[in-house]
Protein backbone atom coordinates (compact mmCIF):
# COMPACT_ATOMS: atom_id res chain seq x y z
CA UNK A 1 0.00 0.00 0.00
CA UNK A 2 1.20 3.74 -0.72
CA UNK A 3 1.95 5.86 2.48
CA UNK A 4 -0.03 8.81 0.70
CA UNK A 5 -3.40 7.67 -0.52
CA UNK A 6 -6.00 10.23 -1.95
CA UNK A 7 -9.59 9.88 -0.70
CA UNK A 8 -13.04 10.75 -1.32
CA UNK A 9 -15.67 10.27 1.20
CA UNK A 10 -19.01 9.90 0.00
CA UNK A 11 -20.73 9.97 3.42
CA UNK A 12 -20.20 12.40 6.47
CA UNK A 13 -18.04 10.61 9.34
CA UNK A 14 -18.97 10.03 12.41
CA UNK A 15 -15.97 11.74 14.63
CA UNK A 16 -17.96 10.92 18.14
CA UNK A 17 -18.80 7.60 17.93
CA UNK A 18 -17.09 4.23 19.61
CA UNK A 19 -13.71 4.19 18.14
CA UNK A 20 -13.70 0.39 16.55
CA UNK A 21 -10.76 -0.59 13.91
CA UNK A 22 -12.46 -2.12 11.03
CA UNK A 23 -10.29 -4.16 9.35
CA UNK A 24 -10.04 -5.86 5.74
CA UNK A 25 -7.40 -8.24 6.06
CA UNK A 26 -5.84 -7.96 2.49
CA UNK A 27 -4.41 -5.00 0.39
CA UNK A 28 -6.17 -1.41 0.43
CA UNK A 29 -7.05 -1.30 -3.02
CA UNK A 30 -9.10 -4.33 -2.52
CA UNK A 31 -10.81 -3.16 0.53
CA UNK A 32 -11.90 -0.17 -0.92
CA UNK A 33 -13.24 -1.86 -4.33
CA UNK A 34 -15.24 -4.26 -1.38
CA UNK A 35 -18.70 -3.18 -1.17
CA UNK A 36 -18.63 -5.08 2.10
CA UNK A 37 -16.27 -3.54 3.46
CA UNK A 38 -18.03 -0.05 2.32
CA UNK A 39 -21.32 -1.61 3.59
CA UNK A 40 -19.52 -2.75 6.98
CA UNK A 41 -17.91 0.83 7.93
CA UNK A 42 -21.48 2.73 6.54
CA UNK A 43 -23.72 0.48 9.01
CA UNK A 44 -20.73 1.04 11.84
CA UNK A 45 -20.72 4.89 11.71
CA UNK A 46 -24.82 4.99 11.20
CA UNK A 47 -25.22 3.02 14.47
CA UNK A 48 -22.87 5.39 17.07
CA UNK A 49 -19.49 3.96 16.26
CA UNK A 50 -16.24 5.49 14.60
CA UNK A 51 -14.35 4.03 12.58
CA UNK A 52 -10.59 3.60 11.32
CA UNK A 53 -9.74 1.37 8.92
CA UNK A 54 -6.84 -1.12 8.63
CA UNK A 55 -5.65 -3.14 6.19
CA UNK A 56 -2.85 -5.70 5.65
CA UNK A 57 -0.13 -5.07 3.05
CA UNK A 58 3.23 -6.85 2.96
CA UNK A 59 3.12 -8.30 6.50
CA UNK A 60 2.41 -4.99 7.87
CA UNK A 61 -0.71 -3.51 9.30
CA UNK A 62 -1.68 0.12 8.07
CA UNK A 63 -4.16 2.69 8.45
CA UNK A 64 -4.13 5.69 6.42
CA UNK A 65 -3.82 7.87 9.19
CA UNK A 66 -1.15 6.46 11.20
CA UNK A 67 -2.78 5.10 14.23
CA UNK A 68 -2.07 2.20 15.97
CA UNK A 69 -4.40 -0.86 15.63
CA UNK A 70 -3.50 -2.26 19.13
CA UNK A 71 -4.49 1.14 20.50
CA UNK A 72 -8.37 0.39 19.76
CA UNK A 73 -10.40 -1.55 22.24
CA UNK A 74 -12.75 -2.73 19.33
CA UNK A 75 -11.50 -4.73 16.21
CA UNK A 76 -14.01 -5.54 13.58
CA UNK A 77 -12.89 -7.79 10.66
CA UNK A 78 -14.61 -7.85 7.08
CA UNK A 79 -13.79 -11.16 5.93
CA UNK A 80 -14.89 -12.12 2.20
CA UNK A 81 -12.26 -14.79 1.11
CA UNK A 82 -11.10 -17.98 2.38
CA UNK A 83 -6.95 -17.01 2.17
CA UNK A 84 -7.15 -13.84 4.15
CA UNK A 85 -8.22 -16.10 7.09
CA UNK A 86 -4.27 -16.93 7.61
CA UNK A 87 -3.56 -13.16 7.52
CA UNK A 88 -5.90 -12.35 10.14
CA UNK A 89 -3.60 -14.50 11.97
CA UNK A 90 -0.59 -12.97 11.08
CA UNK A 91 -1.87 -9.77 12.56
CA UNK A 92 -2.80 -10.77 15.62
CA UNK A 93 1.17 -11.92 15.58
CA UNK A 94 1.78 -9.09 14.15
CA UNK A 95 0.56 -6.91 16.95
CA UNK A 96 1.60 -9.24 19.46
CA UNK A 97 -1.94 -9.66 20.58
CA UNK A 98 -3.35 -12.78 22.14
CA UNK A 99 -5.39 -15.22 19.48
CA UNK A 100 -7.69 -16.92 21.07
CA UNK A 101 -10.76 -15.12 22.49
CA UNK A 102 -10.99 -17.55 25.79
CA UNK A 103 -7.52 -15.80 26.91
CA UNK A 104 -7.92 -12.27 25.44
CA UNK A 105 -10.89 -11.90 27.30
CA UNK A 106 -12.19 -9.51 25.45
CA UNK A 107 -8.95 -7.69 25.14
CA UNK A 108 -9.23 -6.05 22.53
CA UNK A 109 -12.53 -7.51 22.01
CA UNK A 110 -13.06 -8.96 18.55
CA UNK A 111 -15.72 -9.10 16.15
CA UNK A 112 -16.40 -10.99 12.95
CA UNK A 113 -18.58 -10.22 9.87
CA UNK A 114 -18.48 -10.55 6.07
CA UNK A 115 -19.51 -13.42 3.39
CA UNK A 116 -17.55 -16.12 4.70
CA UNK A 117 -19.99 -15.89 8.61
CA UNK A 118 -22.55 -16.75 5.86
CA UNK A 119 -21.35 -20.26 5.10
CA UNK A 120 -18.22 -21.63 7.64
CA UNK A 121 -17.08 -19.30 10.34
CA UNK A 122 -15.02 -22.46 11.91
CA UNK A 123 -11.31 -21.18 10.60
CA UNK A 124 -11.83 -17.97 13.06
CA UNK A 125 -14.05 -19.47 15.57
CA UNK A 126 -11.76 -19.37 18.30
CA UNK A 127 -10.31 -16.26 17.67
CA UNK A 128 -13.70 -14.13 17.56
CA UNK A 129 -16.23 -12.85 20.50
CA UNK A 130 -18.55 -12.64 18.46
CA UNK A 131 -19.16 -13.50 14.99
CA UNK A 132 -22.07 -11.41 12.97
CA UNK A 133 -24.04 -13.57 10.09
CA UNK A 134 -25.95 -12.21 7.28
CA UNK A 135 -26.24 -8.81 5.46
CA UNK A 136 -25.03 -5.80 7.75
CA UNK A 137 -27.72 -4.14 6.88
CA UNK A 138 -30.42 -6.59 9.18
CA UNK A 139 -28.03 -6.22 11.93
CA UNK A 140 -29.45 -2.96 13.48
CA UNK A 141 -30.72 -4.02 16.74
CA UNK A 142 -27.53 -6.10 17.24
CA UNK A 143 -25.50 -2.99 16.56
CA UNK A 144 -27.36 -1.23 18.80
CA UNK A 145 -27.14 -3.43 21.60
CA UNK A 146 -23.39 -3.88 21.23
CA UNK A 147 -22.68 -0.15 21.13
CA UNK A 148 -24.77 0.06 24.71
CA UNK A 149 -23.01 -2.75 26.07
CA UNK A 150 -19.11 -2.25 25.37
CA UNK A 151 -18.35 -0.15 28.61
CA UNK A 152 -19.42 -3.45 30.30
CA UNK A 153 -17.17 -6.57 31.70
CA UNK A 154 -16.63 -8.71 28.65
CA UNK A 155 -18.39 -11.72 30.07
CA UNK A 156 -21.47 -9.54 30.30
CA UNK A 157 -21.13 -8.48 27.07
CA UNK A 158 -21.41 -11.72 25.70
CA UNK A 159 -23.98 -12.65 27.83
CA UNK A 160 -26.41 -9.82 26.31
CA UNK A 161 -25.06 -10.87 22.61
CA UNK A 162 -26.70 -14.62 23.16
CA UNK A 163 -29.88 -13.33 22.89
CA UNK A 164 -29.25 -12.70 18.98
CA UNK A 165 -30.14 -15.45 16.54
CA UNK A 166 -27.60 -14.01 14.02
CA UNK A 167 -24.87 -14.00 16.33
CA UNK A 168 -22.96 -16.45 17.49
CA UNK A 169 -20.46 -16.29 20.85
CA UNK A 170 -17.55 -18.84 20.15
CA UNK A 171 -16.77 -18.97 24.37
CA UNK A 172 -19.84 -19.72 25.73
CA UNK A 173 -20.35 -21.94 22.76
CA UNK A 174 -23.58 -20.36 21.36
CA UNK A 175 -24.16 -20.46 17.67
CA UNK A 176 -25.96 -18.87 15.06
CA UNK A 177 -29.24 -20.25 13.70
CA UNK A 178 -29.82 -18.22 10.80
CA UNK A 179 -28.71 -14.93 8.80
CA UNK A 180 -29.88 -11.55 9.14
CA UNK A 181 -31.38 -9.90 5.85
CA UNK A 182 -32.68 -7.27 4.36
CA UNK A 183 -35.59 -7.33 2.20
CA UNK A 184 -35.98 -3.74 0.72
CA UNK A 185 -32.42 -3.07 -1.49
CA UNK A 186 -33.57 0.95 -1.39
CA UNK A 187 -32.07 0.09 1.94
CA UNK A 188 -29.26 -1.53 1.09
CA UNK A 189 -25.33 0.17 1.81
CA UNK A 190 -23.78 -1.33 -1.08
CA UNK A 191 -22.40 1.16 -2.98
CA UNK A 192 -19.11 2.84 -2.60
CA UNK A 193 -18.32 5.25 0.46
CA UNK A 194 -15.02 6.42 -0.49
CA UNK A 195 -13.44 6.84 -3.93
CA UNK A 196 -9.92 6.56 -4.52
CA UNK A 197 -7.37 6.03 -7.75
CA UNK A 198 -5.71 3.43 -5.68
CA UNK A 199 -8.57 1.13 -5.72
CA UNK A 200 -8.42 -2.06 -8.06
CA UNK A 201 -10.93 -0.42 -10.48
CA UNK A 202 -9.49 3.23 -9.71
CA UNK A 203 -11.85 5.48 -8.99
CA UNK A 204 -14.60 3.82 -9.85
CA UNK A 205 -18.19 4.56 -8.05
CA UNK A 206 -19.58 0.80 -7.57
CA UNK A 207 -23.22 0.09 -7.24
CA UNK A 208 -24.93 -3.11 -6.06
CA UNK A 209 -28.06 -3.23 -8.34
CA UNK A 210 -28.91 -6.63 -7.22
CA UNK A 211 -28.52 -8.79 -4.57
CA UNK A 212 -29.33 -12.48 -4.91
CA UNK A 213 -28.87 -14.78 -8.16
CA UNK A 214 -31.82 -15.61 -10.44
CA UNK A 215 -30.21 -18.79 -11.35
CA UNK A 216 -28.89 -21.67 -9.58
CA UNK A 217 -25.34 -22.64 -10.41
CA UNK A 218 -24.33 -25.68 -8.73
CA UNK A 219 -21.16 -24.81 -7.36
CA UNK A 220 -21.96 -20.96 -6.22
CA UNK A 221 -22.27 -20.40 -2.88
CA UNK A 222 -23.92 -17.16 -3.51
CA UNK A 223 -26.89 -18.76 -5.12
CA UNK A 224 -27.81 -21.22 -2.40
CA UNK A 225 -27.46 -18.34 0.50
CA UNK A 226 -28.74 -15.60 -1.24
CA UNK A 227 -32.09 -17.40 -2.59
CA UNK A 228 -34.22 -14.29 -2.71
CA UNK A 229 -33.20 -12.19 -5.50
CA UNK A 230 -33.80 -8.66 -4.95
CA UNK A 231 -33.17 -5.67 -6.97
CA UNK A 232 -32.15 -1.70 -6.45
CA UNK A 233 -35.29 0.35 -7.77
CA UNK A 234 -34.50 2.05 -10.53
CA UNK A 235 -34.88 5.96 -8.95
CA UNK A 236 -32.60 4.98 -6.00
CA UNK A 237 -29.88 3.88 -8.54
CA UNK A 238 -30.37 7.04 -10.28
CA UNK A 239 -30.01 9.12 -6.78
CA UNK A 240 -26.84 7.43 -6.05
CA UNK A 241 -25.33 7.88 -9.29
CA UNK A 242 -25.95 11.39 -9.54
CA UNK A 243 -24.60 12.23 -6.28
CA UNK A 244 -21.38 10.23 -7.09
CA UNK A 245 -20.87 11.66 -10.20
CA UNK A 246 -20.05 14.96 -8.86
CA UNK A 247 -16.66 13.66 -7.74
CA UNK A 248 -15.86 10.63 -10.52
CA UNK A 249 -17.13 9.80 -14.09
CA UNK A 250 -16.51 6.09 -13.49
CA UNK A 251 -19.27 3.64 -12.55
CA UNK A 252 -19.09 0.01 -11.96
CA UNK A 253 -22.71 -1.76 -11.42
CA UNK A 254 -22.41 -4.88 -9.50
CA UNK A 255 -24.85 -7.61 -9.01
CA UNK A 256 -24.65 -11.86 -9.65
CA UNK A 257 -25.50 -10.74 -13.30
CA UNK A 258 -25.98 -7.78 -14.23
CA UNK A 259 -27.97 -8.61 -17.41
CA UNK A 260 -30.69 -9.77 -14.89
CA UNK A 261 -31.60 -6.12 -13.94
CA UNK A 262 -35.32 -5.76 -14.91
CA UNK A 263 -34.75 -2.19 -16.08
CA UNK A 264 -30.93 -2.31 -17.52
CA UNK A 265 -31.98 -1.09 -20.76
CA UNK A 266 -33.41 2.16 -19.37
CA UNK A 267 -30.39 2.79 -16.66
CA UNK A 268 -27.96 2.57 -19.67
CA UNK A 269 -29.74 4.47 -21.89
CA UNK A 270 -29.69 7.29 -18.63
CA UNK A 271 -26.29 6.77 -17.92
CA UNK A 272 -24.96 7.17 -21.51
CA UNK A 273 -24.20 11.12 -21.37
CA UNK A 274 -24.00 11.36 -17.24
CA UNK A 275 -20.58 8.86 -17.74
CA UNK A 276 -17.05 8.64 -19.39
CA UNK A 277 -16.81 4.96 -18.09
CA UNK A 278 -18.78 2.01 -17.28
CA UNK A 279 -17.78 -1.49 -15.74
CA UNK A 280 -20.75 -4.36 -15.32
CA UNK A 281 -19.27 -7.12 -12.78
CA UNK A 282 -20.93 -9.73 -15.26
CA UNK A 283 -23.30 -11.10 -17.80
CA UNK A 284 -25.06 -13.35 -18.57
CA UNK A 285 -24.21 -15.48 -21.22
CA UNK A 286 -27.35 -16.08 -23.19
CA UNK A 287 -28.62 -12.68 -22.16
CA UNK A 288 -25.81 -10.68 -24.65
CA UNK A 289 -27.19 -8.91 -27.54
CA UNK A 290 -25.42 -6.46 -29.42
CA UNK A 291 -27.39 -3.47 -28.27
CA UNK A 292 -26.21 -4.59 -25.03
CA UNK A 293 -22.38 -4.90 -26.38
CA UNK A 294 -22.57 -1.80 -28.27
CA UNK A 295 -23.72 0.51 -25.42
CA UNK A 296 -21.14 -0.92 -22.79
CA UNK A 297 -18.69 -0.11 -25.75
CA UNK A 298 -19.78 3.41 -25.97
CA UNK A 299 -18.89 3.89 -22.20
CA UNK A 300 -15.74 1.94 -22.60
CA UNK A 301 -16.40 -1.43 -21.53
CA UNK A 302 -14.47 -2.83 -24.31
CA UNK A 303 -14.43 -6.25 -22.86
CA UNK A 304 -16.62 -8.06 -22.52
CA UNK A 305 -17.01 -10.81 -19.73
CA UNK A 306 -18.91 -14.29 -19.27
CA UNK A 307 -18.54 -17.39 -18.03
CA UNK A 308 -19.63 -20.78 -20.27
CA UNK A 309 -18.21 -22.68 -17.13
CA UNK A 310 -17.81 -25.93 -19.28
CA UNK A 311 -16.62 -26.45 -22.50
CA UNK A 312 -19.22 -30.02 -22.89
CA UNK A 313 -23.25 -30.33 -22.27
CA UNK A 314 -22.88 -32.92 -20.18
CA UNK A 315 -20.76 -30.55 -17.72
CA UNK A 316 -22.62 -27.37 -18.10
CA UNK A 317 -25.74 -29.52 -17.07
CA UNK A 318 -24.05 -30.94 -14.02
CA UNK A 319 -22.98 -27.45 -13.30
CA UNK A 320 -26.69 -26.07 -13.82
CA UNK A 321 -25.57 -23.43 -15.83
CA UNK A 322 -28.97 -23.51 -18.35
CA UNK A 323 -27.01 -22.80 -21.29
CA UNK A 324 -26.41 -24.43 -24.68
CA UNK A 325 -23.37 -24.59 -27.59
CA UNK A 326 -25.97 -22.27 -29.59
CA UNK A 327 -26.46 -19.89 -26.46
CA UNK A 328 -22.82 -19.42 -26.62
CA UNK A 329 -22.31 -18.88 -30.38
CA UNK A 330 -25.38 -16.88 -30.61
CA UNK A 331 -23.37 -14.51 -27.64
CA UNK A 332 -20.48 -14.62 -29.96
CA UNK A 333 -21.94 -13.39 -33.26
CA UNK A 334 -23.84 -10.89 -31.32
CA UNK A 335 -20.42 -9.69 -29.98
CA UNK A 336 -19.04 -9.76 -33.21
CA UNK A 337 -21.91 -7.84 -34.96
CA UNK A 338 -21.51 -4.98 -32.34
CA UNK A 339 -17.58 -4.84 -33.17
CA UNK A 340 -16.30 -5.61 -30.43
CA UNK A 341 -12.92 -7.61 -30.82
CA UNK A 342 -12.00 -9.46 -27.42
CA UNK A 343 -14.08 -11.26 -24.84
CA UNK A 344 -12.81 -12.57 -21.60
CA UNK A 345 -14.06 -16.43 -20.64
CA UNK A 346 -14.22 -18.43 -17.50
CA UNK A 347 -14.06 -22.01 -17.47
CA UNK A 348 -14.04 -24.56 -14.33
CA UNK A 349 -12.45 -28.07 -14.78
CA UNK A 350 -11.79 -30.89 -12.22
CA UNK A 351 -15.54 -31.37 -12.20
CA UNK A 352 -16.82 -34.95 -11.03
CA UNK A 353 -17.10 -37.26 -13.76
CA UNK A 354 -15.19 -35.62 -15.90
CA UNK A 355 -13.02 -36.65 -18.51
CA UNK A 356 -10.75 -36.20 -21.51
CA UNK A 357 -13.95 -35.36 -23.69
CA UNK A 358 -14.88 -32.66 -21.43
CA UNK A 359 -11.40 -30.46 -21.43
CA UNK A 360 -11.40 -31.21 -24.98
CA UNK A 361 -14.88 -29.58 -24.72
CA UNK A 362 -13.46 -26.04 -23.76
CA UNK A 363 -10.53 -26.58 -25.85
CA UNK A 364 -13.30 -26.70 -28.44
CA UNK A 365 -15.35 -23.63 -27.41
CA UNK A 366 -12.31 -21.18 -27.02
CA UNK A 367 -11.19 -22.68 -30.70
CA UNK A 368 -14.76 -21.89 -31.84
CA UNK A 369 -14.41 -17.94 -30.38
CA UNK A 370 -11.16 -17.35 -32.09
CA UNK A 371 -12.24 -18.79 -35.16
CA UNK A 372 -14.67 -16.00 -35.14
CA UNK A 373 -12.19 -13.47 -35.04
CA UNK A 374 -12.35 -12.68 -31.58
CA UNK A 375 -9.51 -12.75 -29.11
CA UNK A 376 -10.12 -14.81 -25.69
CA UNK A 377 -9.00 -14.52 -23.10
CA UNK A 378 -9.57 -17.35 -20.96
CA UNK A 379 -9.06 -17.88 -17.07
CA UNK A 380 -9.64 -21.16 -15.90
CA UNK A 381 -9.78 -22.81 -12.04
CA UNK A 382 -10.53 -26.24 -10.22
CA UNK A 383 -13.44 -26.84 -8.71
CA UNK A 384 -13.50 -25.98 -5.03
CA UNK A 385 -16.17 -27.74 -3.36
CA UNK A 386 -17.86 -25.07 -0.93
CA UNK A 387 -20.74 -25.80 1.96
CA UNK A 388 -24.28 -25.23 0.69
CA UNK A 389 -23.21 -26.19 -2.74
CA UNK A 390 -24.00 -29.69 -5.00
CA UNK A 391 -20.58 -30.17 -4.45
CA UNK A 392 -20.25 -29.51 -0.60
CA UNK A 393 -20.01 -33.90 -0.16
CA UNK A 394 -17.37 -34.24 -3.29
CA UNK A 395 -13.96 -34.30 -2.49
CA UNK A 396 -11.87 -32.39 -4.25
CA UNK A 397 -9.86 -33.91 -6.87
CA UNK A 398 -5.79 -34.36 -5.53
CA UNK A 399 -3.16 -31.89 -7.05
CA UNK A 400 -1.67 -34.57 -8.70
CA UNK A 401 -5.01 -35.00 -11.11
CA UNK A 402 -5.47 -31.17 -11.43
CA UNK A 403 -2.23 -30.22 -12.59
CA UNK A 404 -2.30 -32.87 -14.98
CA UNK A 405 -5.81 -31.42 -16.40
CA UNK A 406 -4.35 -27.66 -15.71
CA UNK A 407 -1.30 -29.23 -17.87
CA UNK A 408 -3.55 -31.13 -20.81
CA UNK A 409 -5.43 -27.89 -21.17
CA UNK A 410 -2.13 -25.18 -21.04
CA UNK A 411 -0.65 -27.16 -24.06
CA UNK A 412 -3.72 -27.28 -25.75
CA UNK A 413 -4.71 -23.93 -25.96
CA UNK A 414 -1.30 -23.08 -26.51
CA UNK A 415 -1.34 -24.98 -29.72
CA UNK A 416 -4.64 -22.85 -30.86
CA UNK A 417 -2.58 -19.50 -29.80
CA UNK A 418 -4.36 -18.45 -26.91
CA UNK A 419 -2.80 -17.66 -23.75
CA UNK A 420 -4.60 -18.92 -20.48
CA UNK A 421 -4.21 -17.95 -16.90
CA UNK A 422 -5.02 -20.99 -14.18
CA UNK A 423 -5.47 -20.09 -10.38
CA UNK A 424 -3.33 -21.52 -8.63
CA UNK A 425 -3.98 -25.50 -7.76
CA UNK A 426 -1.94 -25.23 -4.37
CA UNK A 427 -3.93 -22.56 -3.43
CA UNK A 428 -7.20 -23.65 -4.51
CA UNK A 429 -6.88 -26.94 -2.62
CA UNK A 430 -6.16 -24.69 0.12
CA UNK A 431 -8.72 -22.33 -0.18
CA UNK A 432 -10.88 -25.38 -0.08
CA UNK A 433 -9.76 -26.66 3.73
CA UNK A 434 -10.29 -23.42 4.87
CA UNK A 435 -14.11 -22.91 3.40
CA UNK A 436 -14.57 -26.63 4.93
CA UNK A 437 -12.80 -26.33 8.19
CA UNK A 438 -14.00 -27.60 11.39
CA UNK A 439 -13.48 -25.45 14.57
CA UNK A 440 -10.62 -27.40 15.25
CA UNK A 441 -8.53 -26.08 12.27
CA UNK A 442 -9.06 -22.64 14.08
CA UNK A 443 -7.89 -23.78 17.61
CA UNK A 444 -4.26 -25.34 15.39
CA UNK A 445 -4.16 -22.16 13.50
CA UNK A 446 -3.73 -20.07 16.51
CA UNK A 447 -1.22 -22.31 18.30
CA UNK A 448 0.92 -22.93 15.65
CA UNK A 449 3.49 -20.30 14.24
CA UNK A 450 3.91 -22.10 10.85
CA UNK A 451 0.69 -21.93 9.60
CA UNK A 452 0.57 -21.78 5.75
CA UNK A 453 2.75 -25.27 6.51
CA UNK A 454 -0.26 -26.68 8.65
CA UNK A 455 -2.78 -25.79 6.11
CA UNK A 456 0.14 -27.45 4.15
CA UNK A 457 0.47 -30.61 5.23
CA UNK A 458 -3.25 -31.16 6.59
CA UNK A 459 -4.56 -30.43 2.75
CA UNK A 460 -3.00 -33.50 1.27
CA UNK A 461 -5.16 -35.70 3.63
CA UNK A 462 -8.31 -33.41 4.13
CA UNK A 463 -11.68 -34.64 4.22
CA UNK A 464 -14.04 -32.29 4.00
CA UNK A 465 -17.45 -32.52 5.99
CA UNK A 466 -19.99 -29.56 6.02
CA UNK A 467 -19.99 -29.06 9.39
CA UNK A 468 -21.60 -25.29 9.35
CA UNK A 469 -24.89 -27.17 8.69
CA UNK A 470 -26.64 -25.47 11.75
CA UNK A 471 -27.60 -22.14 10.73
CA UNK A 472 -30.77 -22.12 8.43
CA UNK A 473 -30.25 -20.09 4.97
CA UNK A 474 -33.94 -20.53 3.81
CA UNK A 475 -34.97 -17.34 3.28
CA UNK A 476 -38.65 -17.87 2.35
CA UNK A 477 -40.35 -16.93 6.30
CA UNK A 478 -42.69 -14.64 7.43
CA UNK A 479 -40.20 -11.73 6.74
CA UNK A 480 -40.22 -12.56 3.30
CA UNK A 481 -43.68 -14.86 2.50
CA UNK A 482 -43.76 -15.72 -0.69
CA UNK A 483 -41.14 -12.59 -2.32
CA UNK A 484 -40.73 -13.82 -6.12
CA UNK A 485 -39.02 -11.89 -8.42
CA UNK A 486 -38.76 -13.28 -12.07
CA UNK A 487 -36.60 -13.19 -14.83
CA UNK A 488 -37.76 -10.51 -17.40
CA UNK A 489 -39.54 -11.41 -20.43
Amino acid sequence: MQEKITEIFLRKKNGGGIPVALIFPNEYAAAISNLGFNAAFAAFEEYGFSCERFFYSNGEVRSLSGKRLRDFKVWAFSISFEMDVLNIFDIFAHEKVEILAEKRKGNPFVIFGGAMTFFNPNAFWHVADLILHGEIEGMGNVLENLRDTLKAQWSEILEKMVKFSDVSVPVIGKKAVNLAKLRNLSMSLGSSVFLSEEGVFGKTYLIEIERGCIHRCSFCVASKIYNIVRFMPLEEVKKRISEAIDYTDKVGLVASSVSDYPYLMDLLVWLKDKVKFLSVSSLRLDAISVELVKILESMGDREITFAPEAGTQKMRDLLNKEIDEEDIKRAIQNVKMAGLRRVKMYFIYGLPDEDQSDLNGIIDVVKMVKDEGIIPYVSLNPLIPKPFTNFENFQMRSSKDLKERERYLQSNLGRIGVKSKFESVRLSRIQWVLATANEEISYELARRNERLKFIQDIEREWQAEPVWKYIDISWKNAEFGELKILKEG
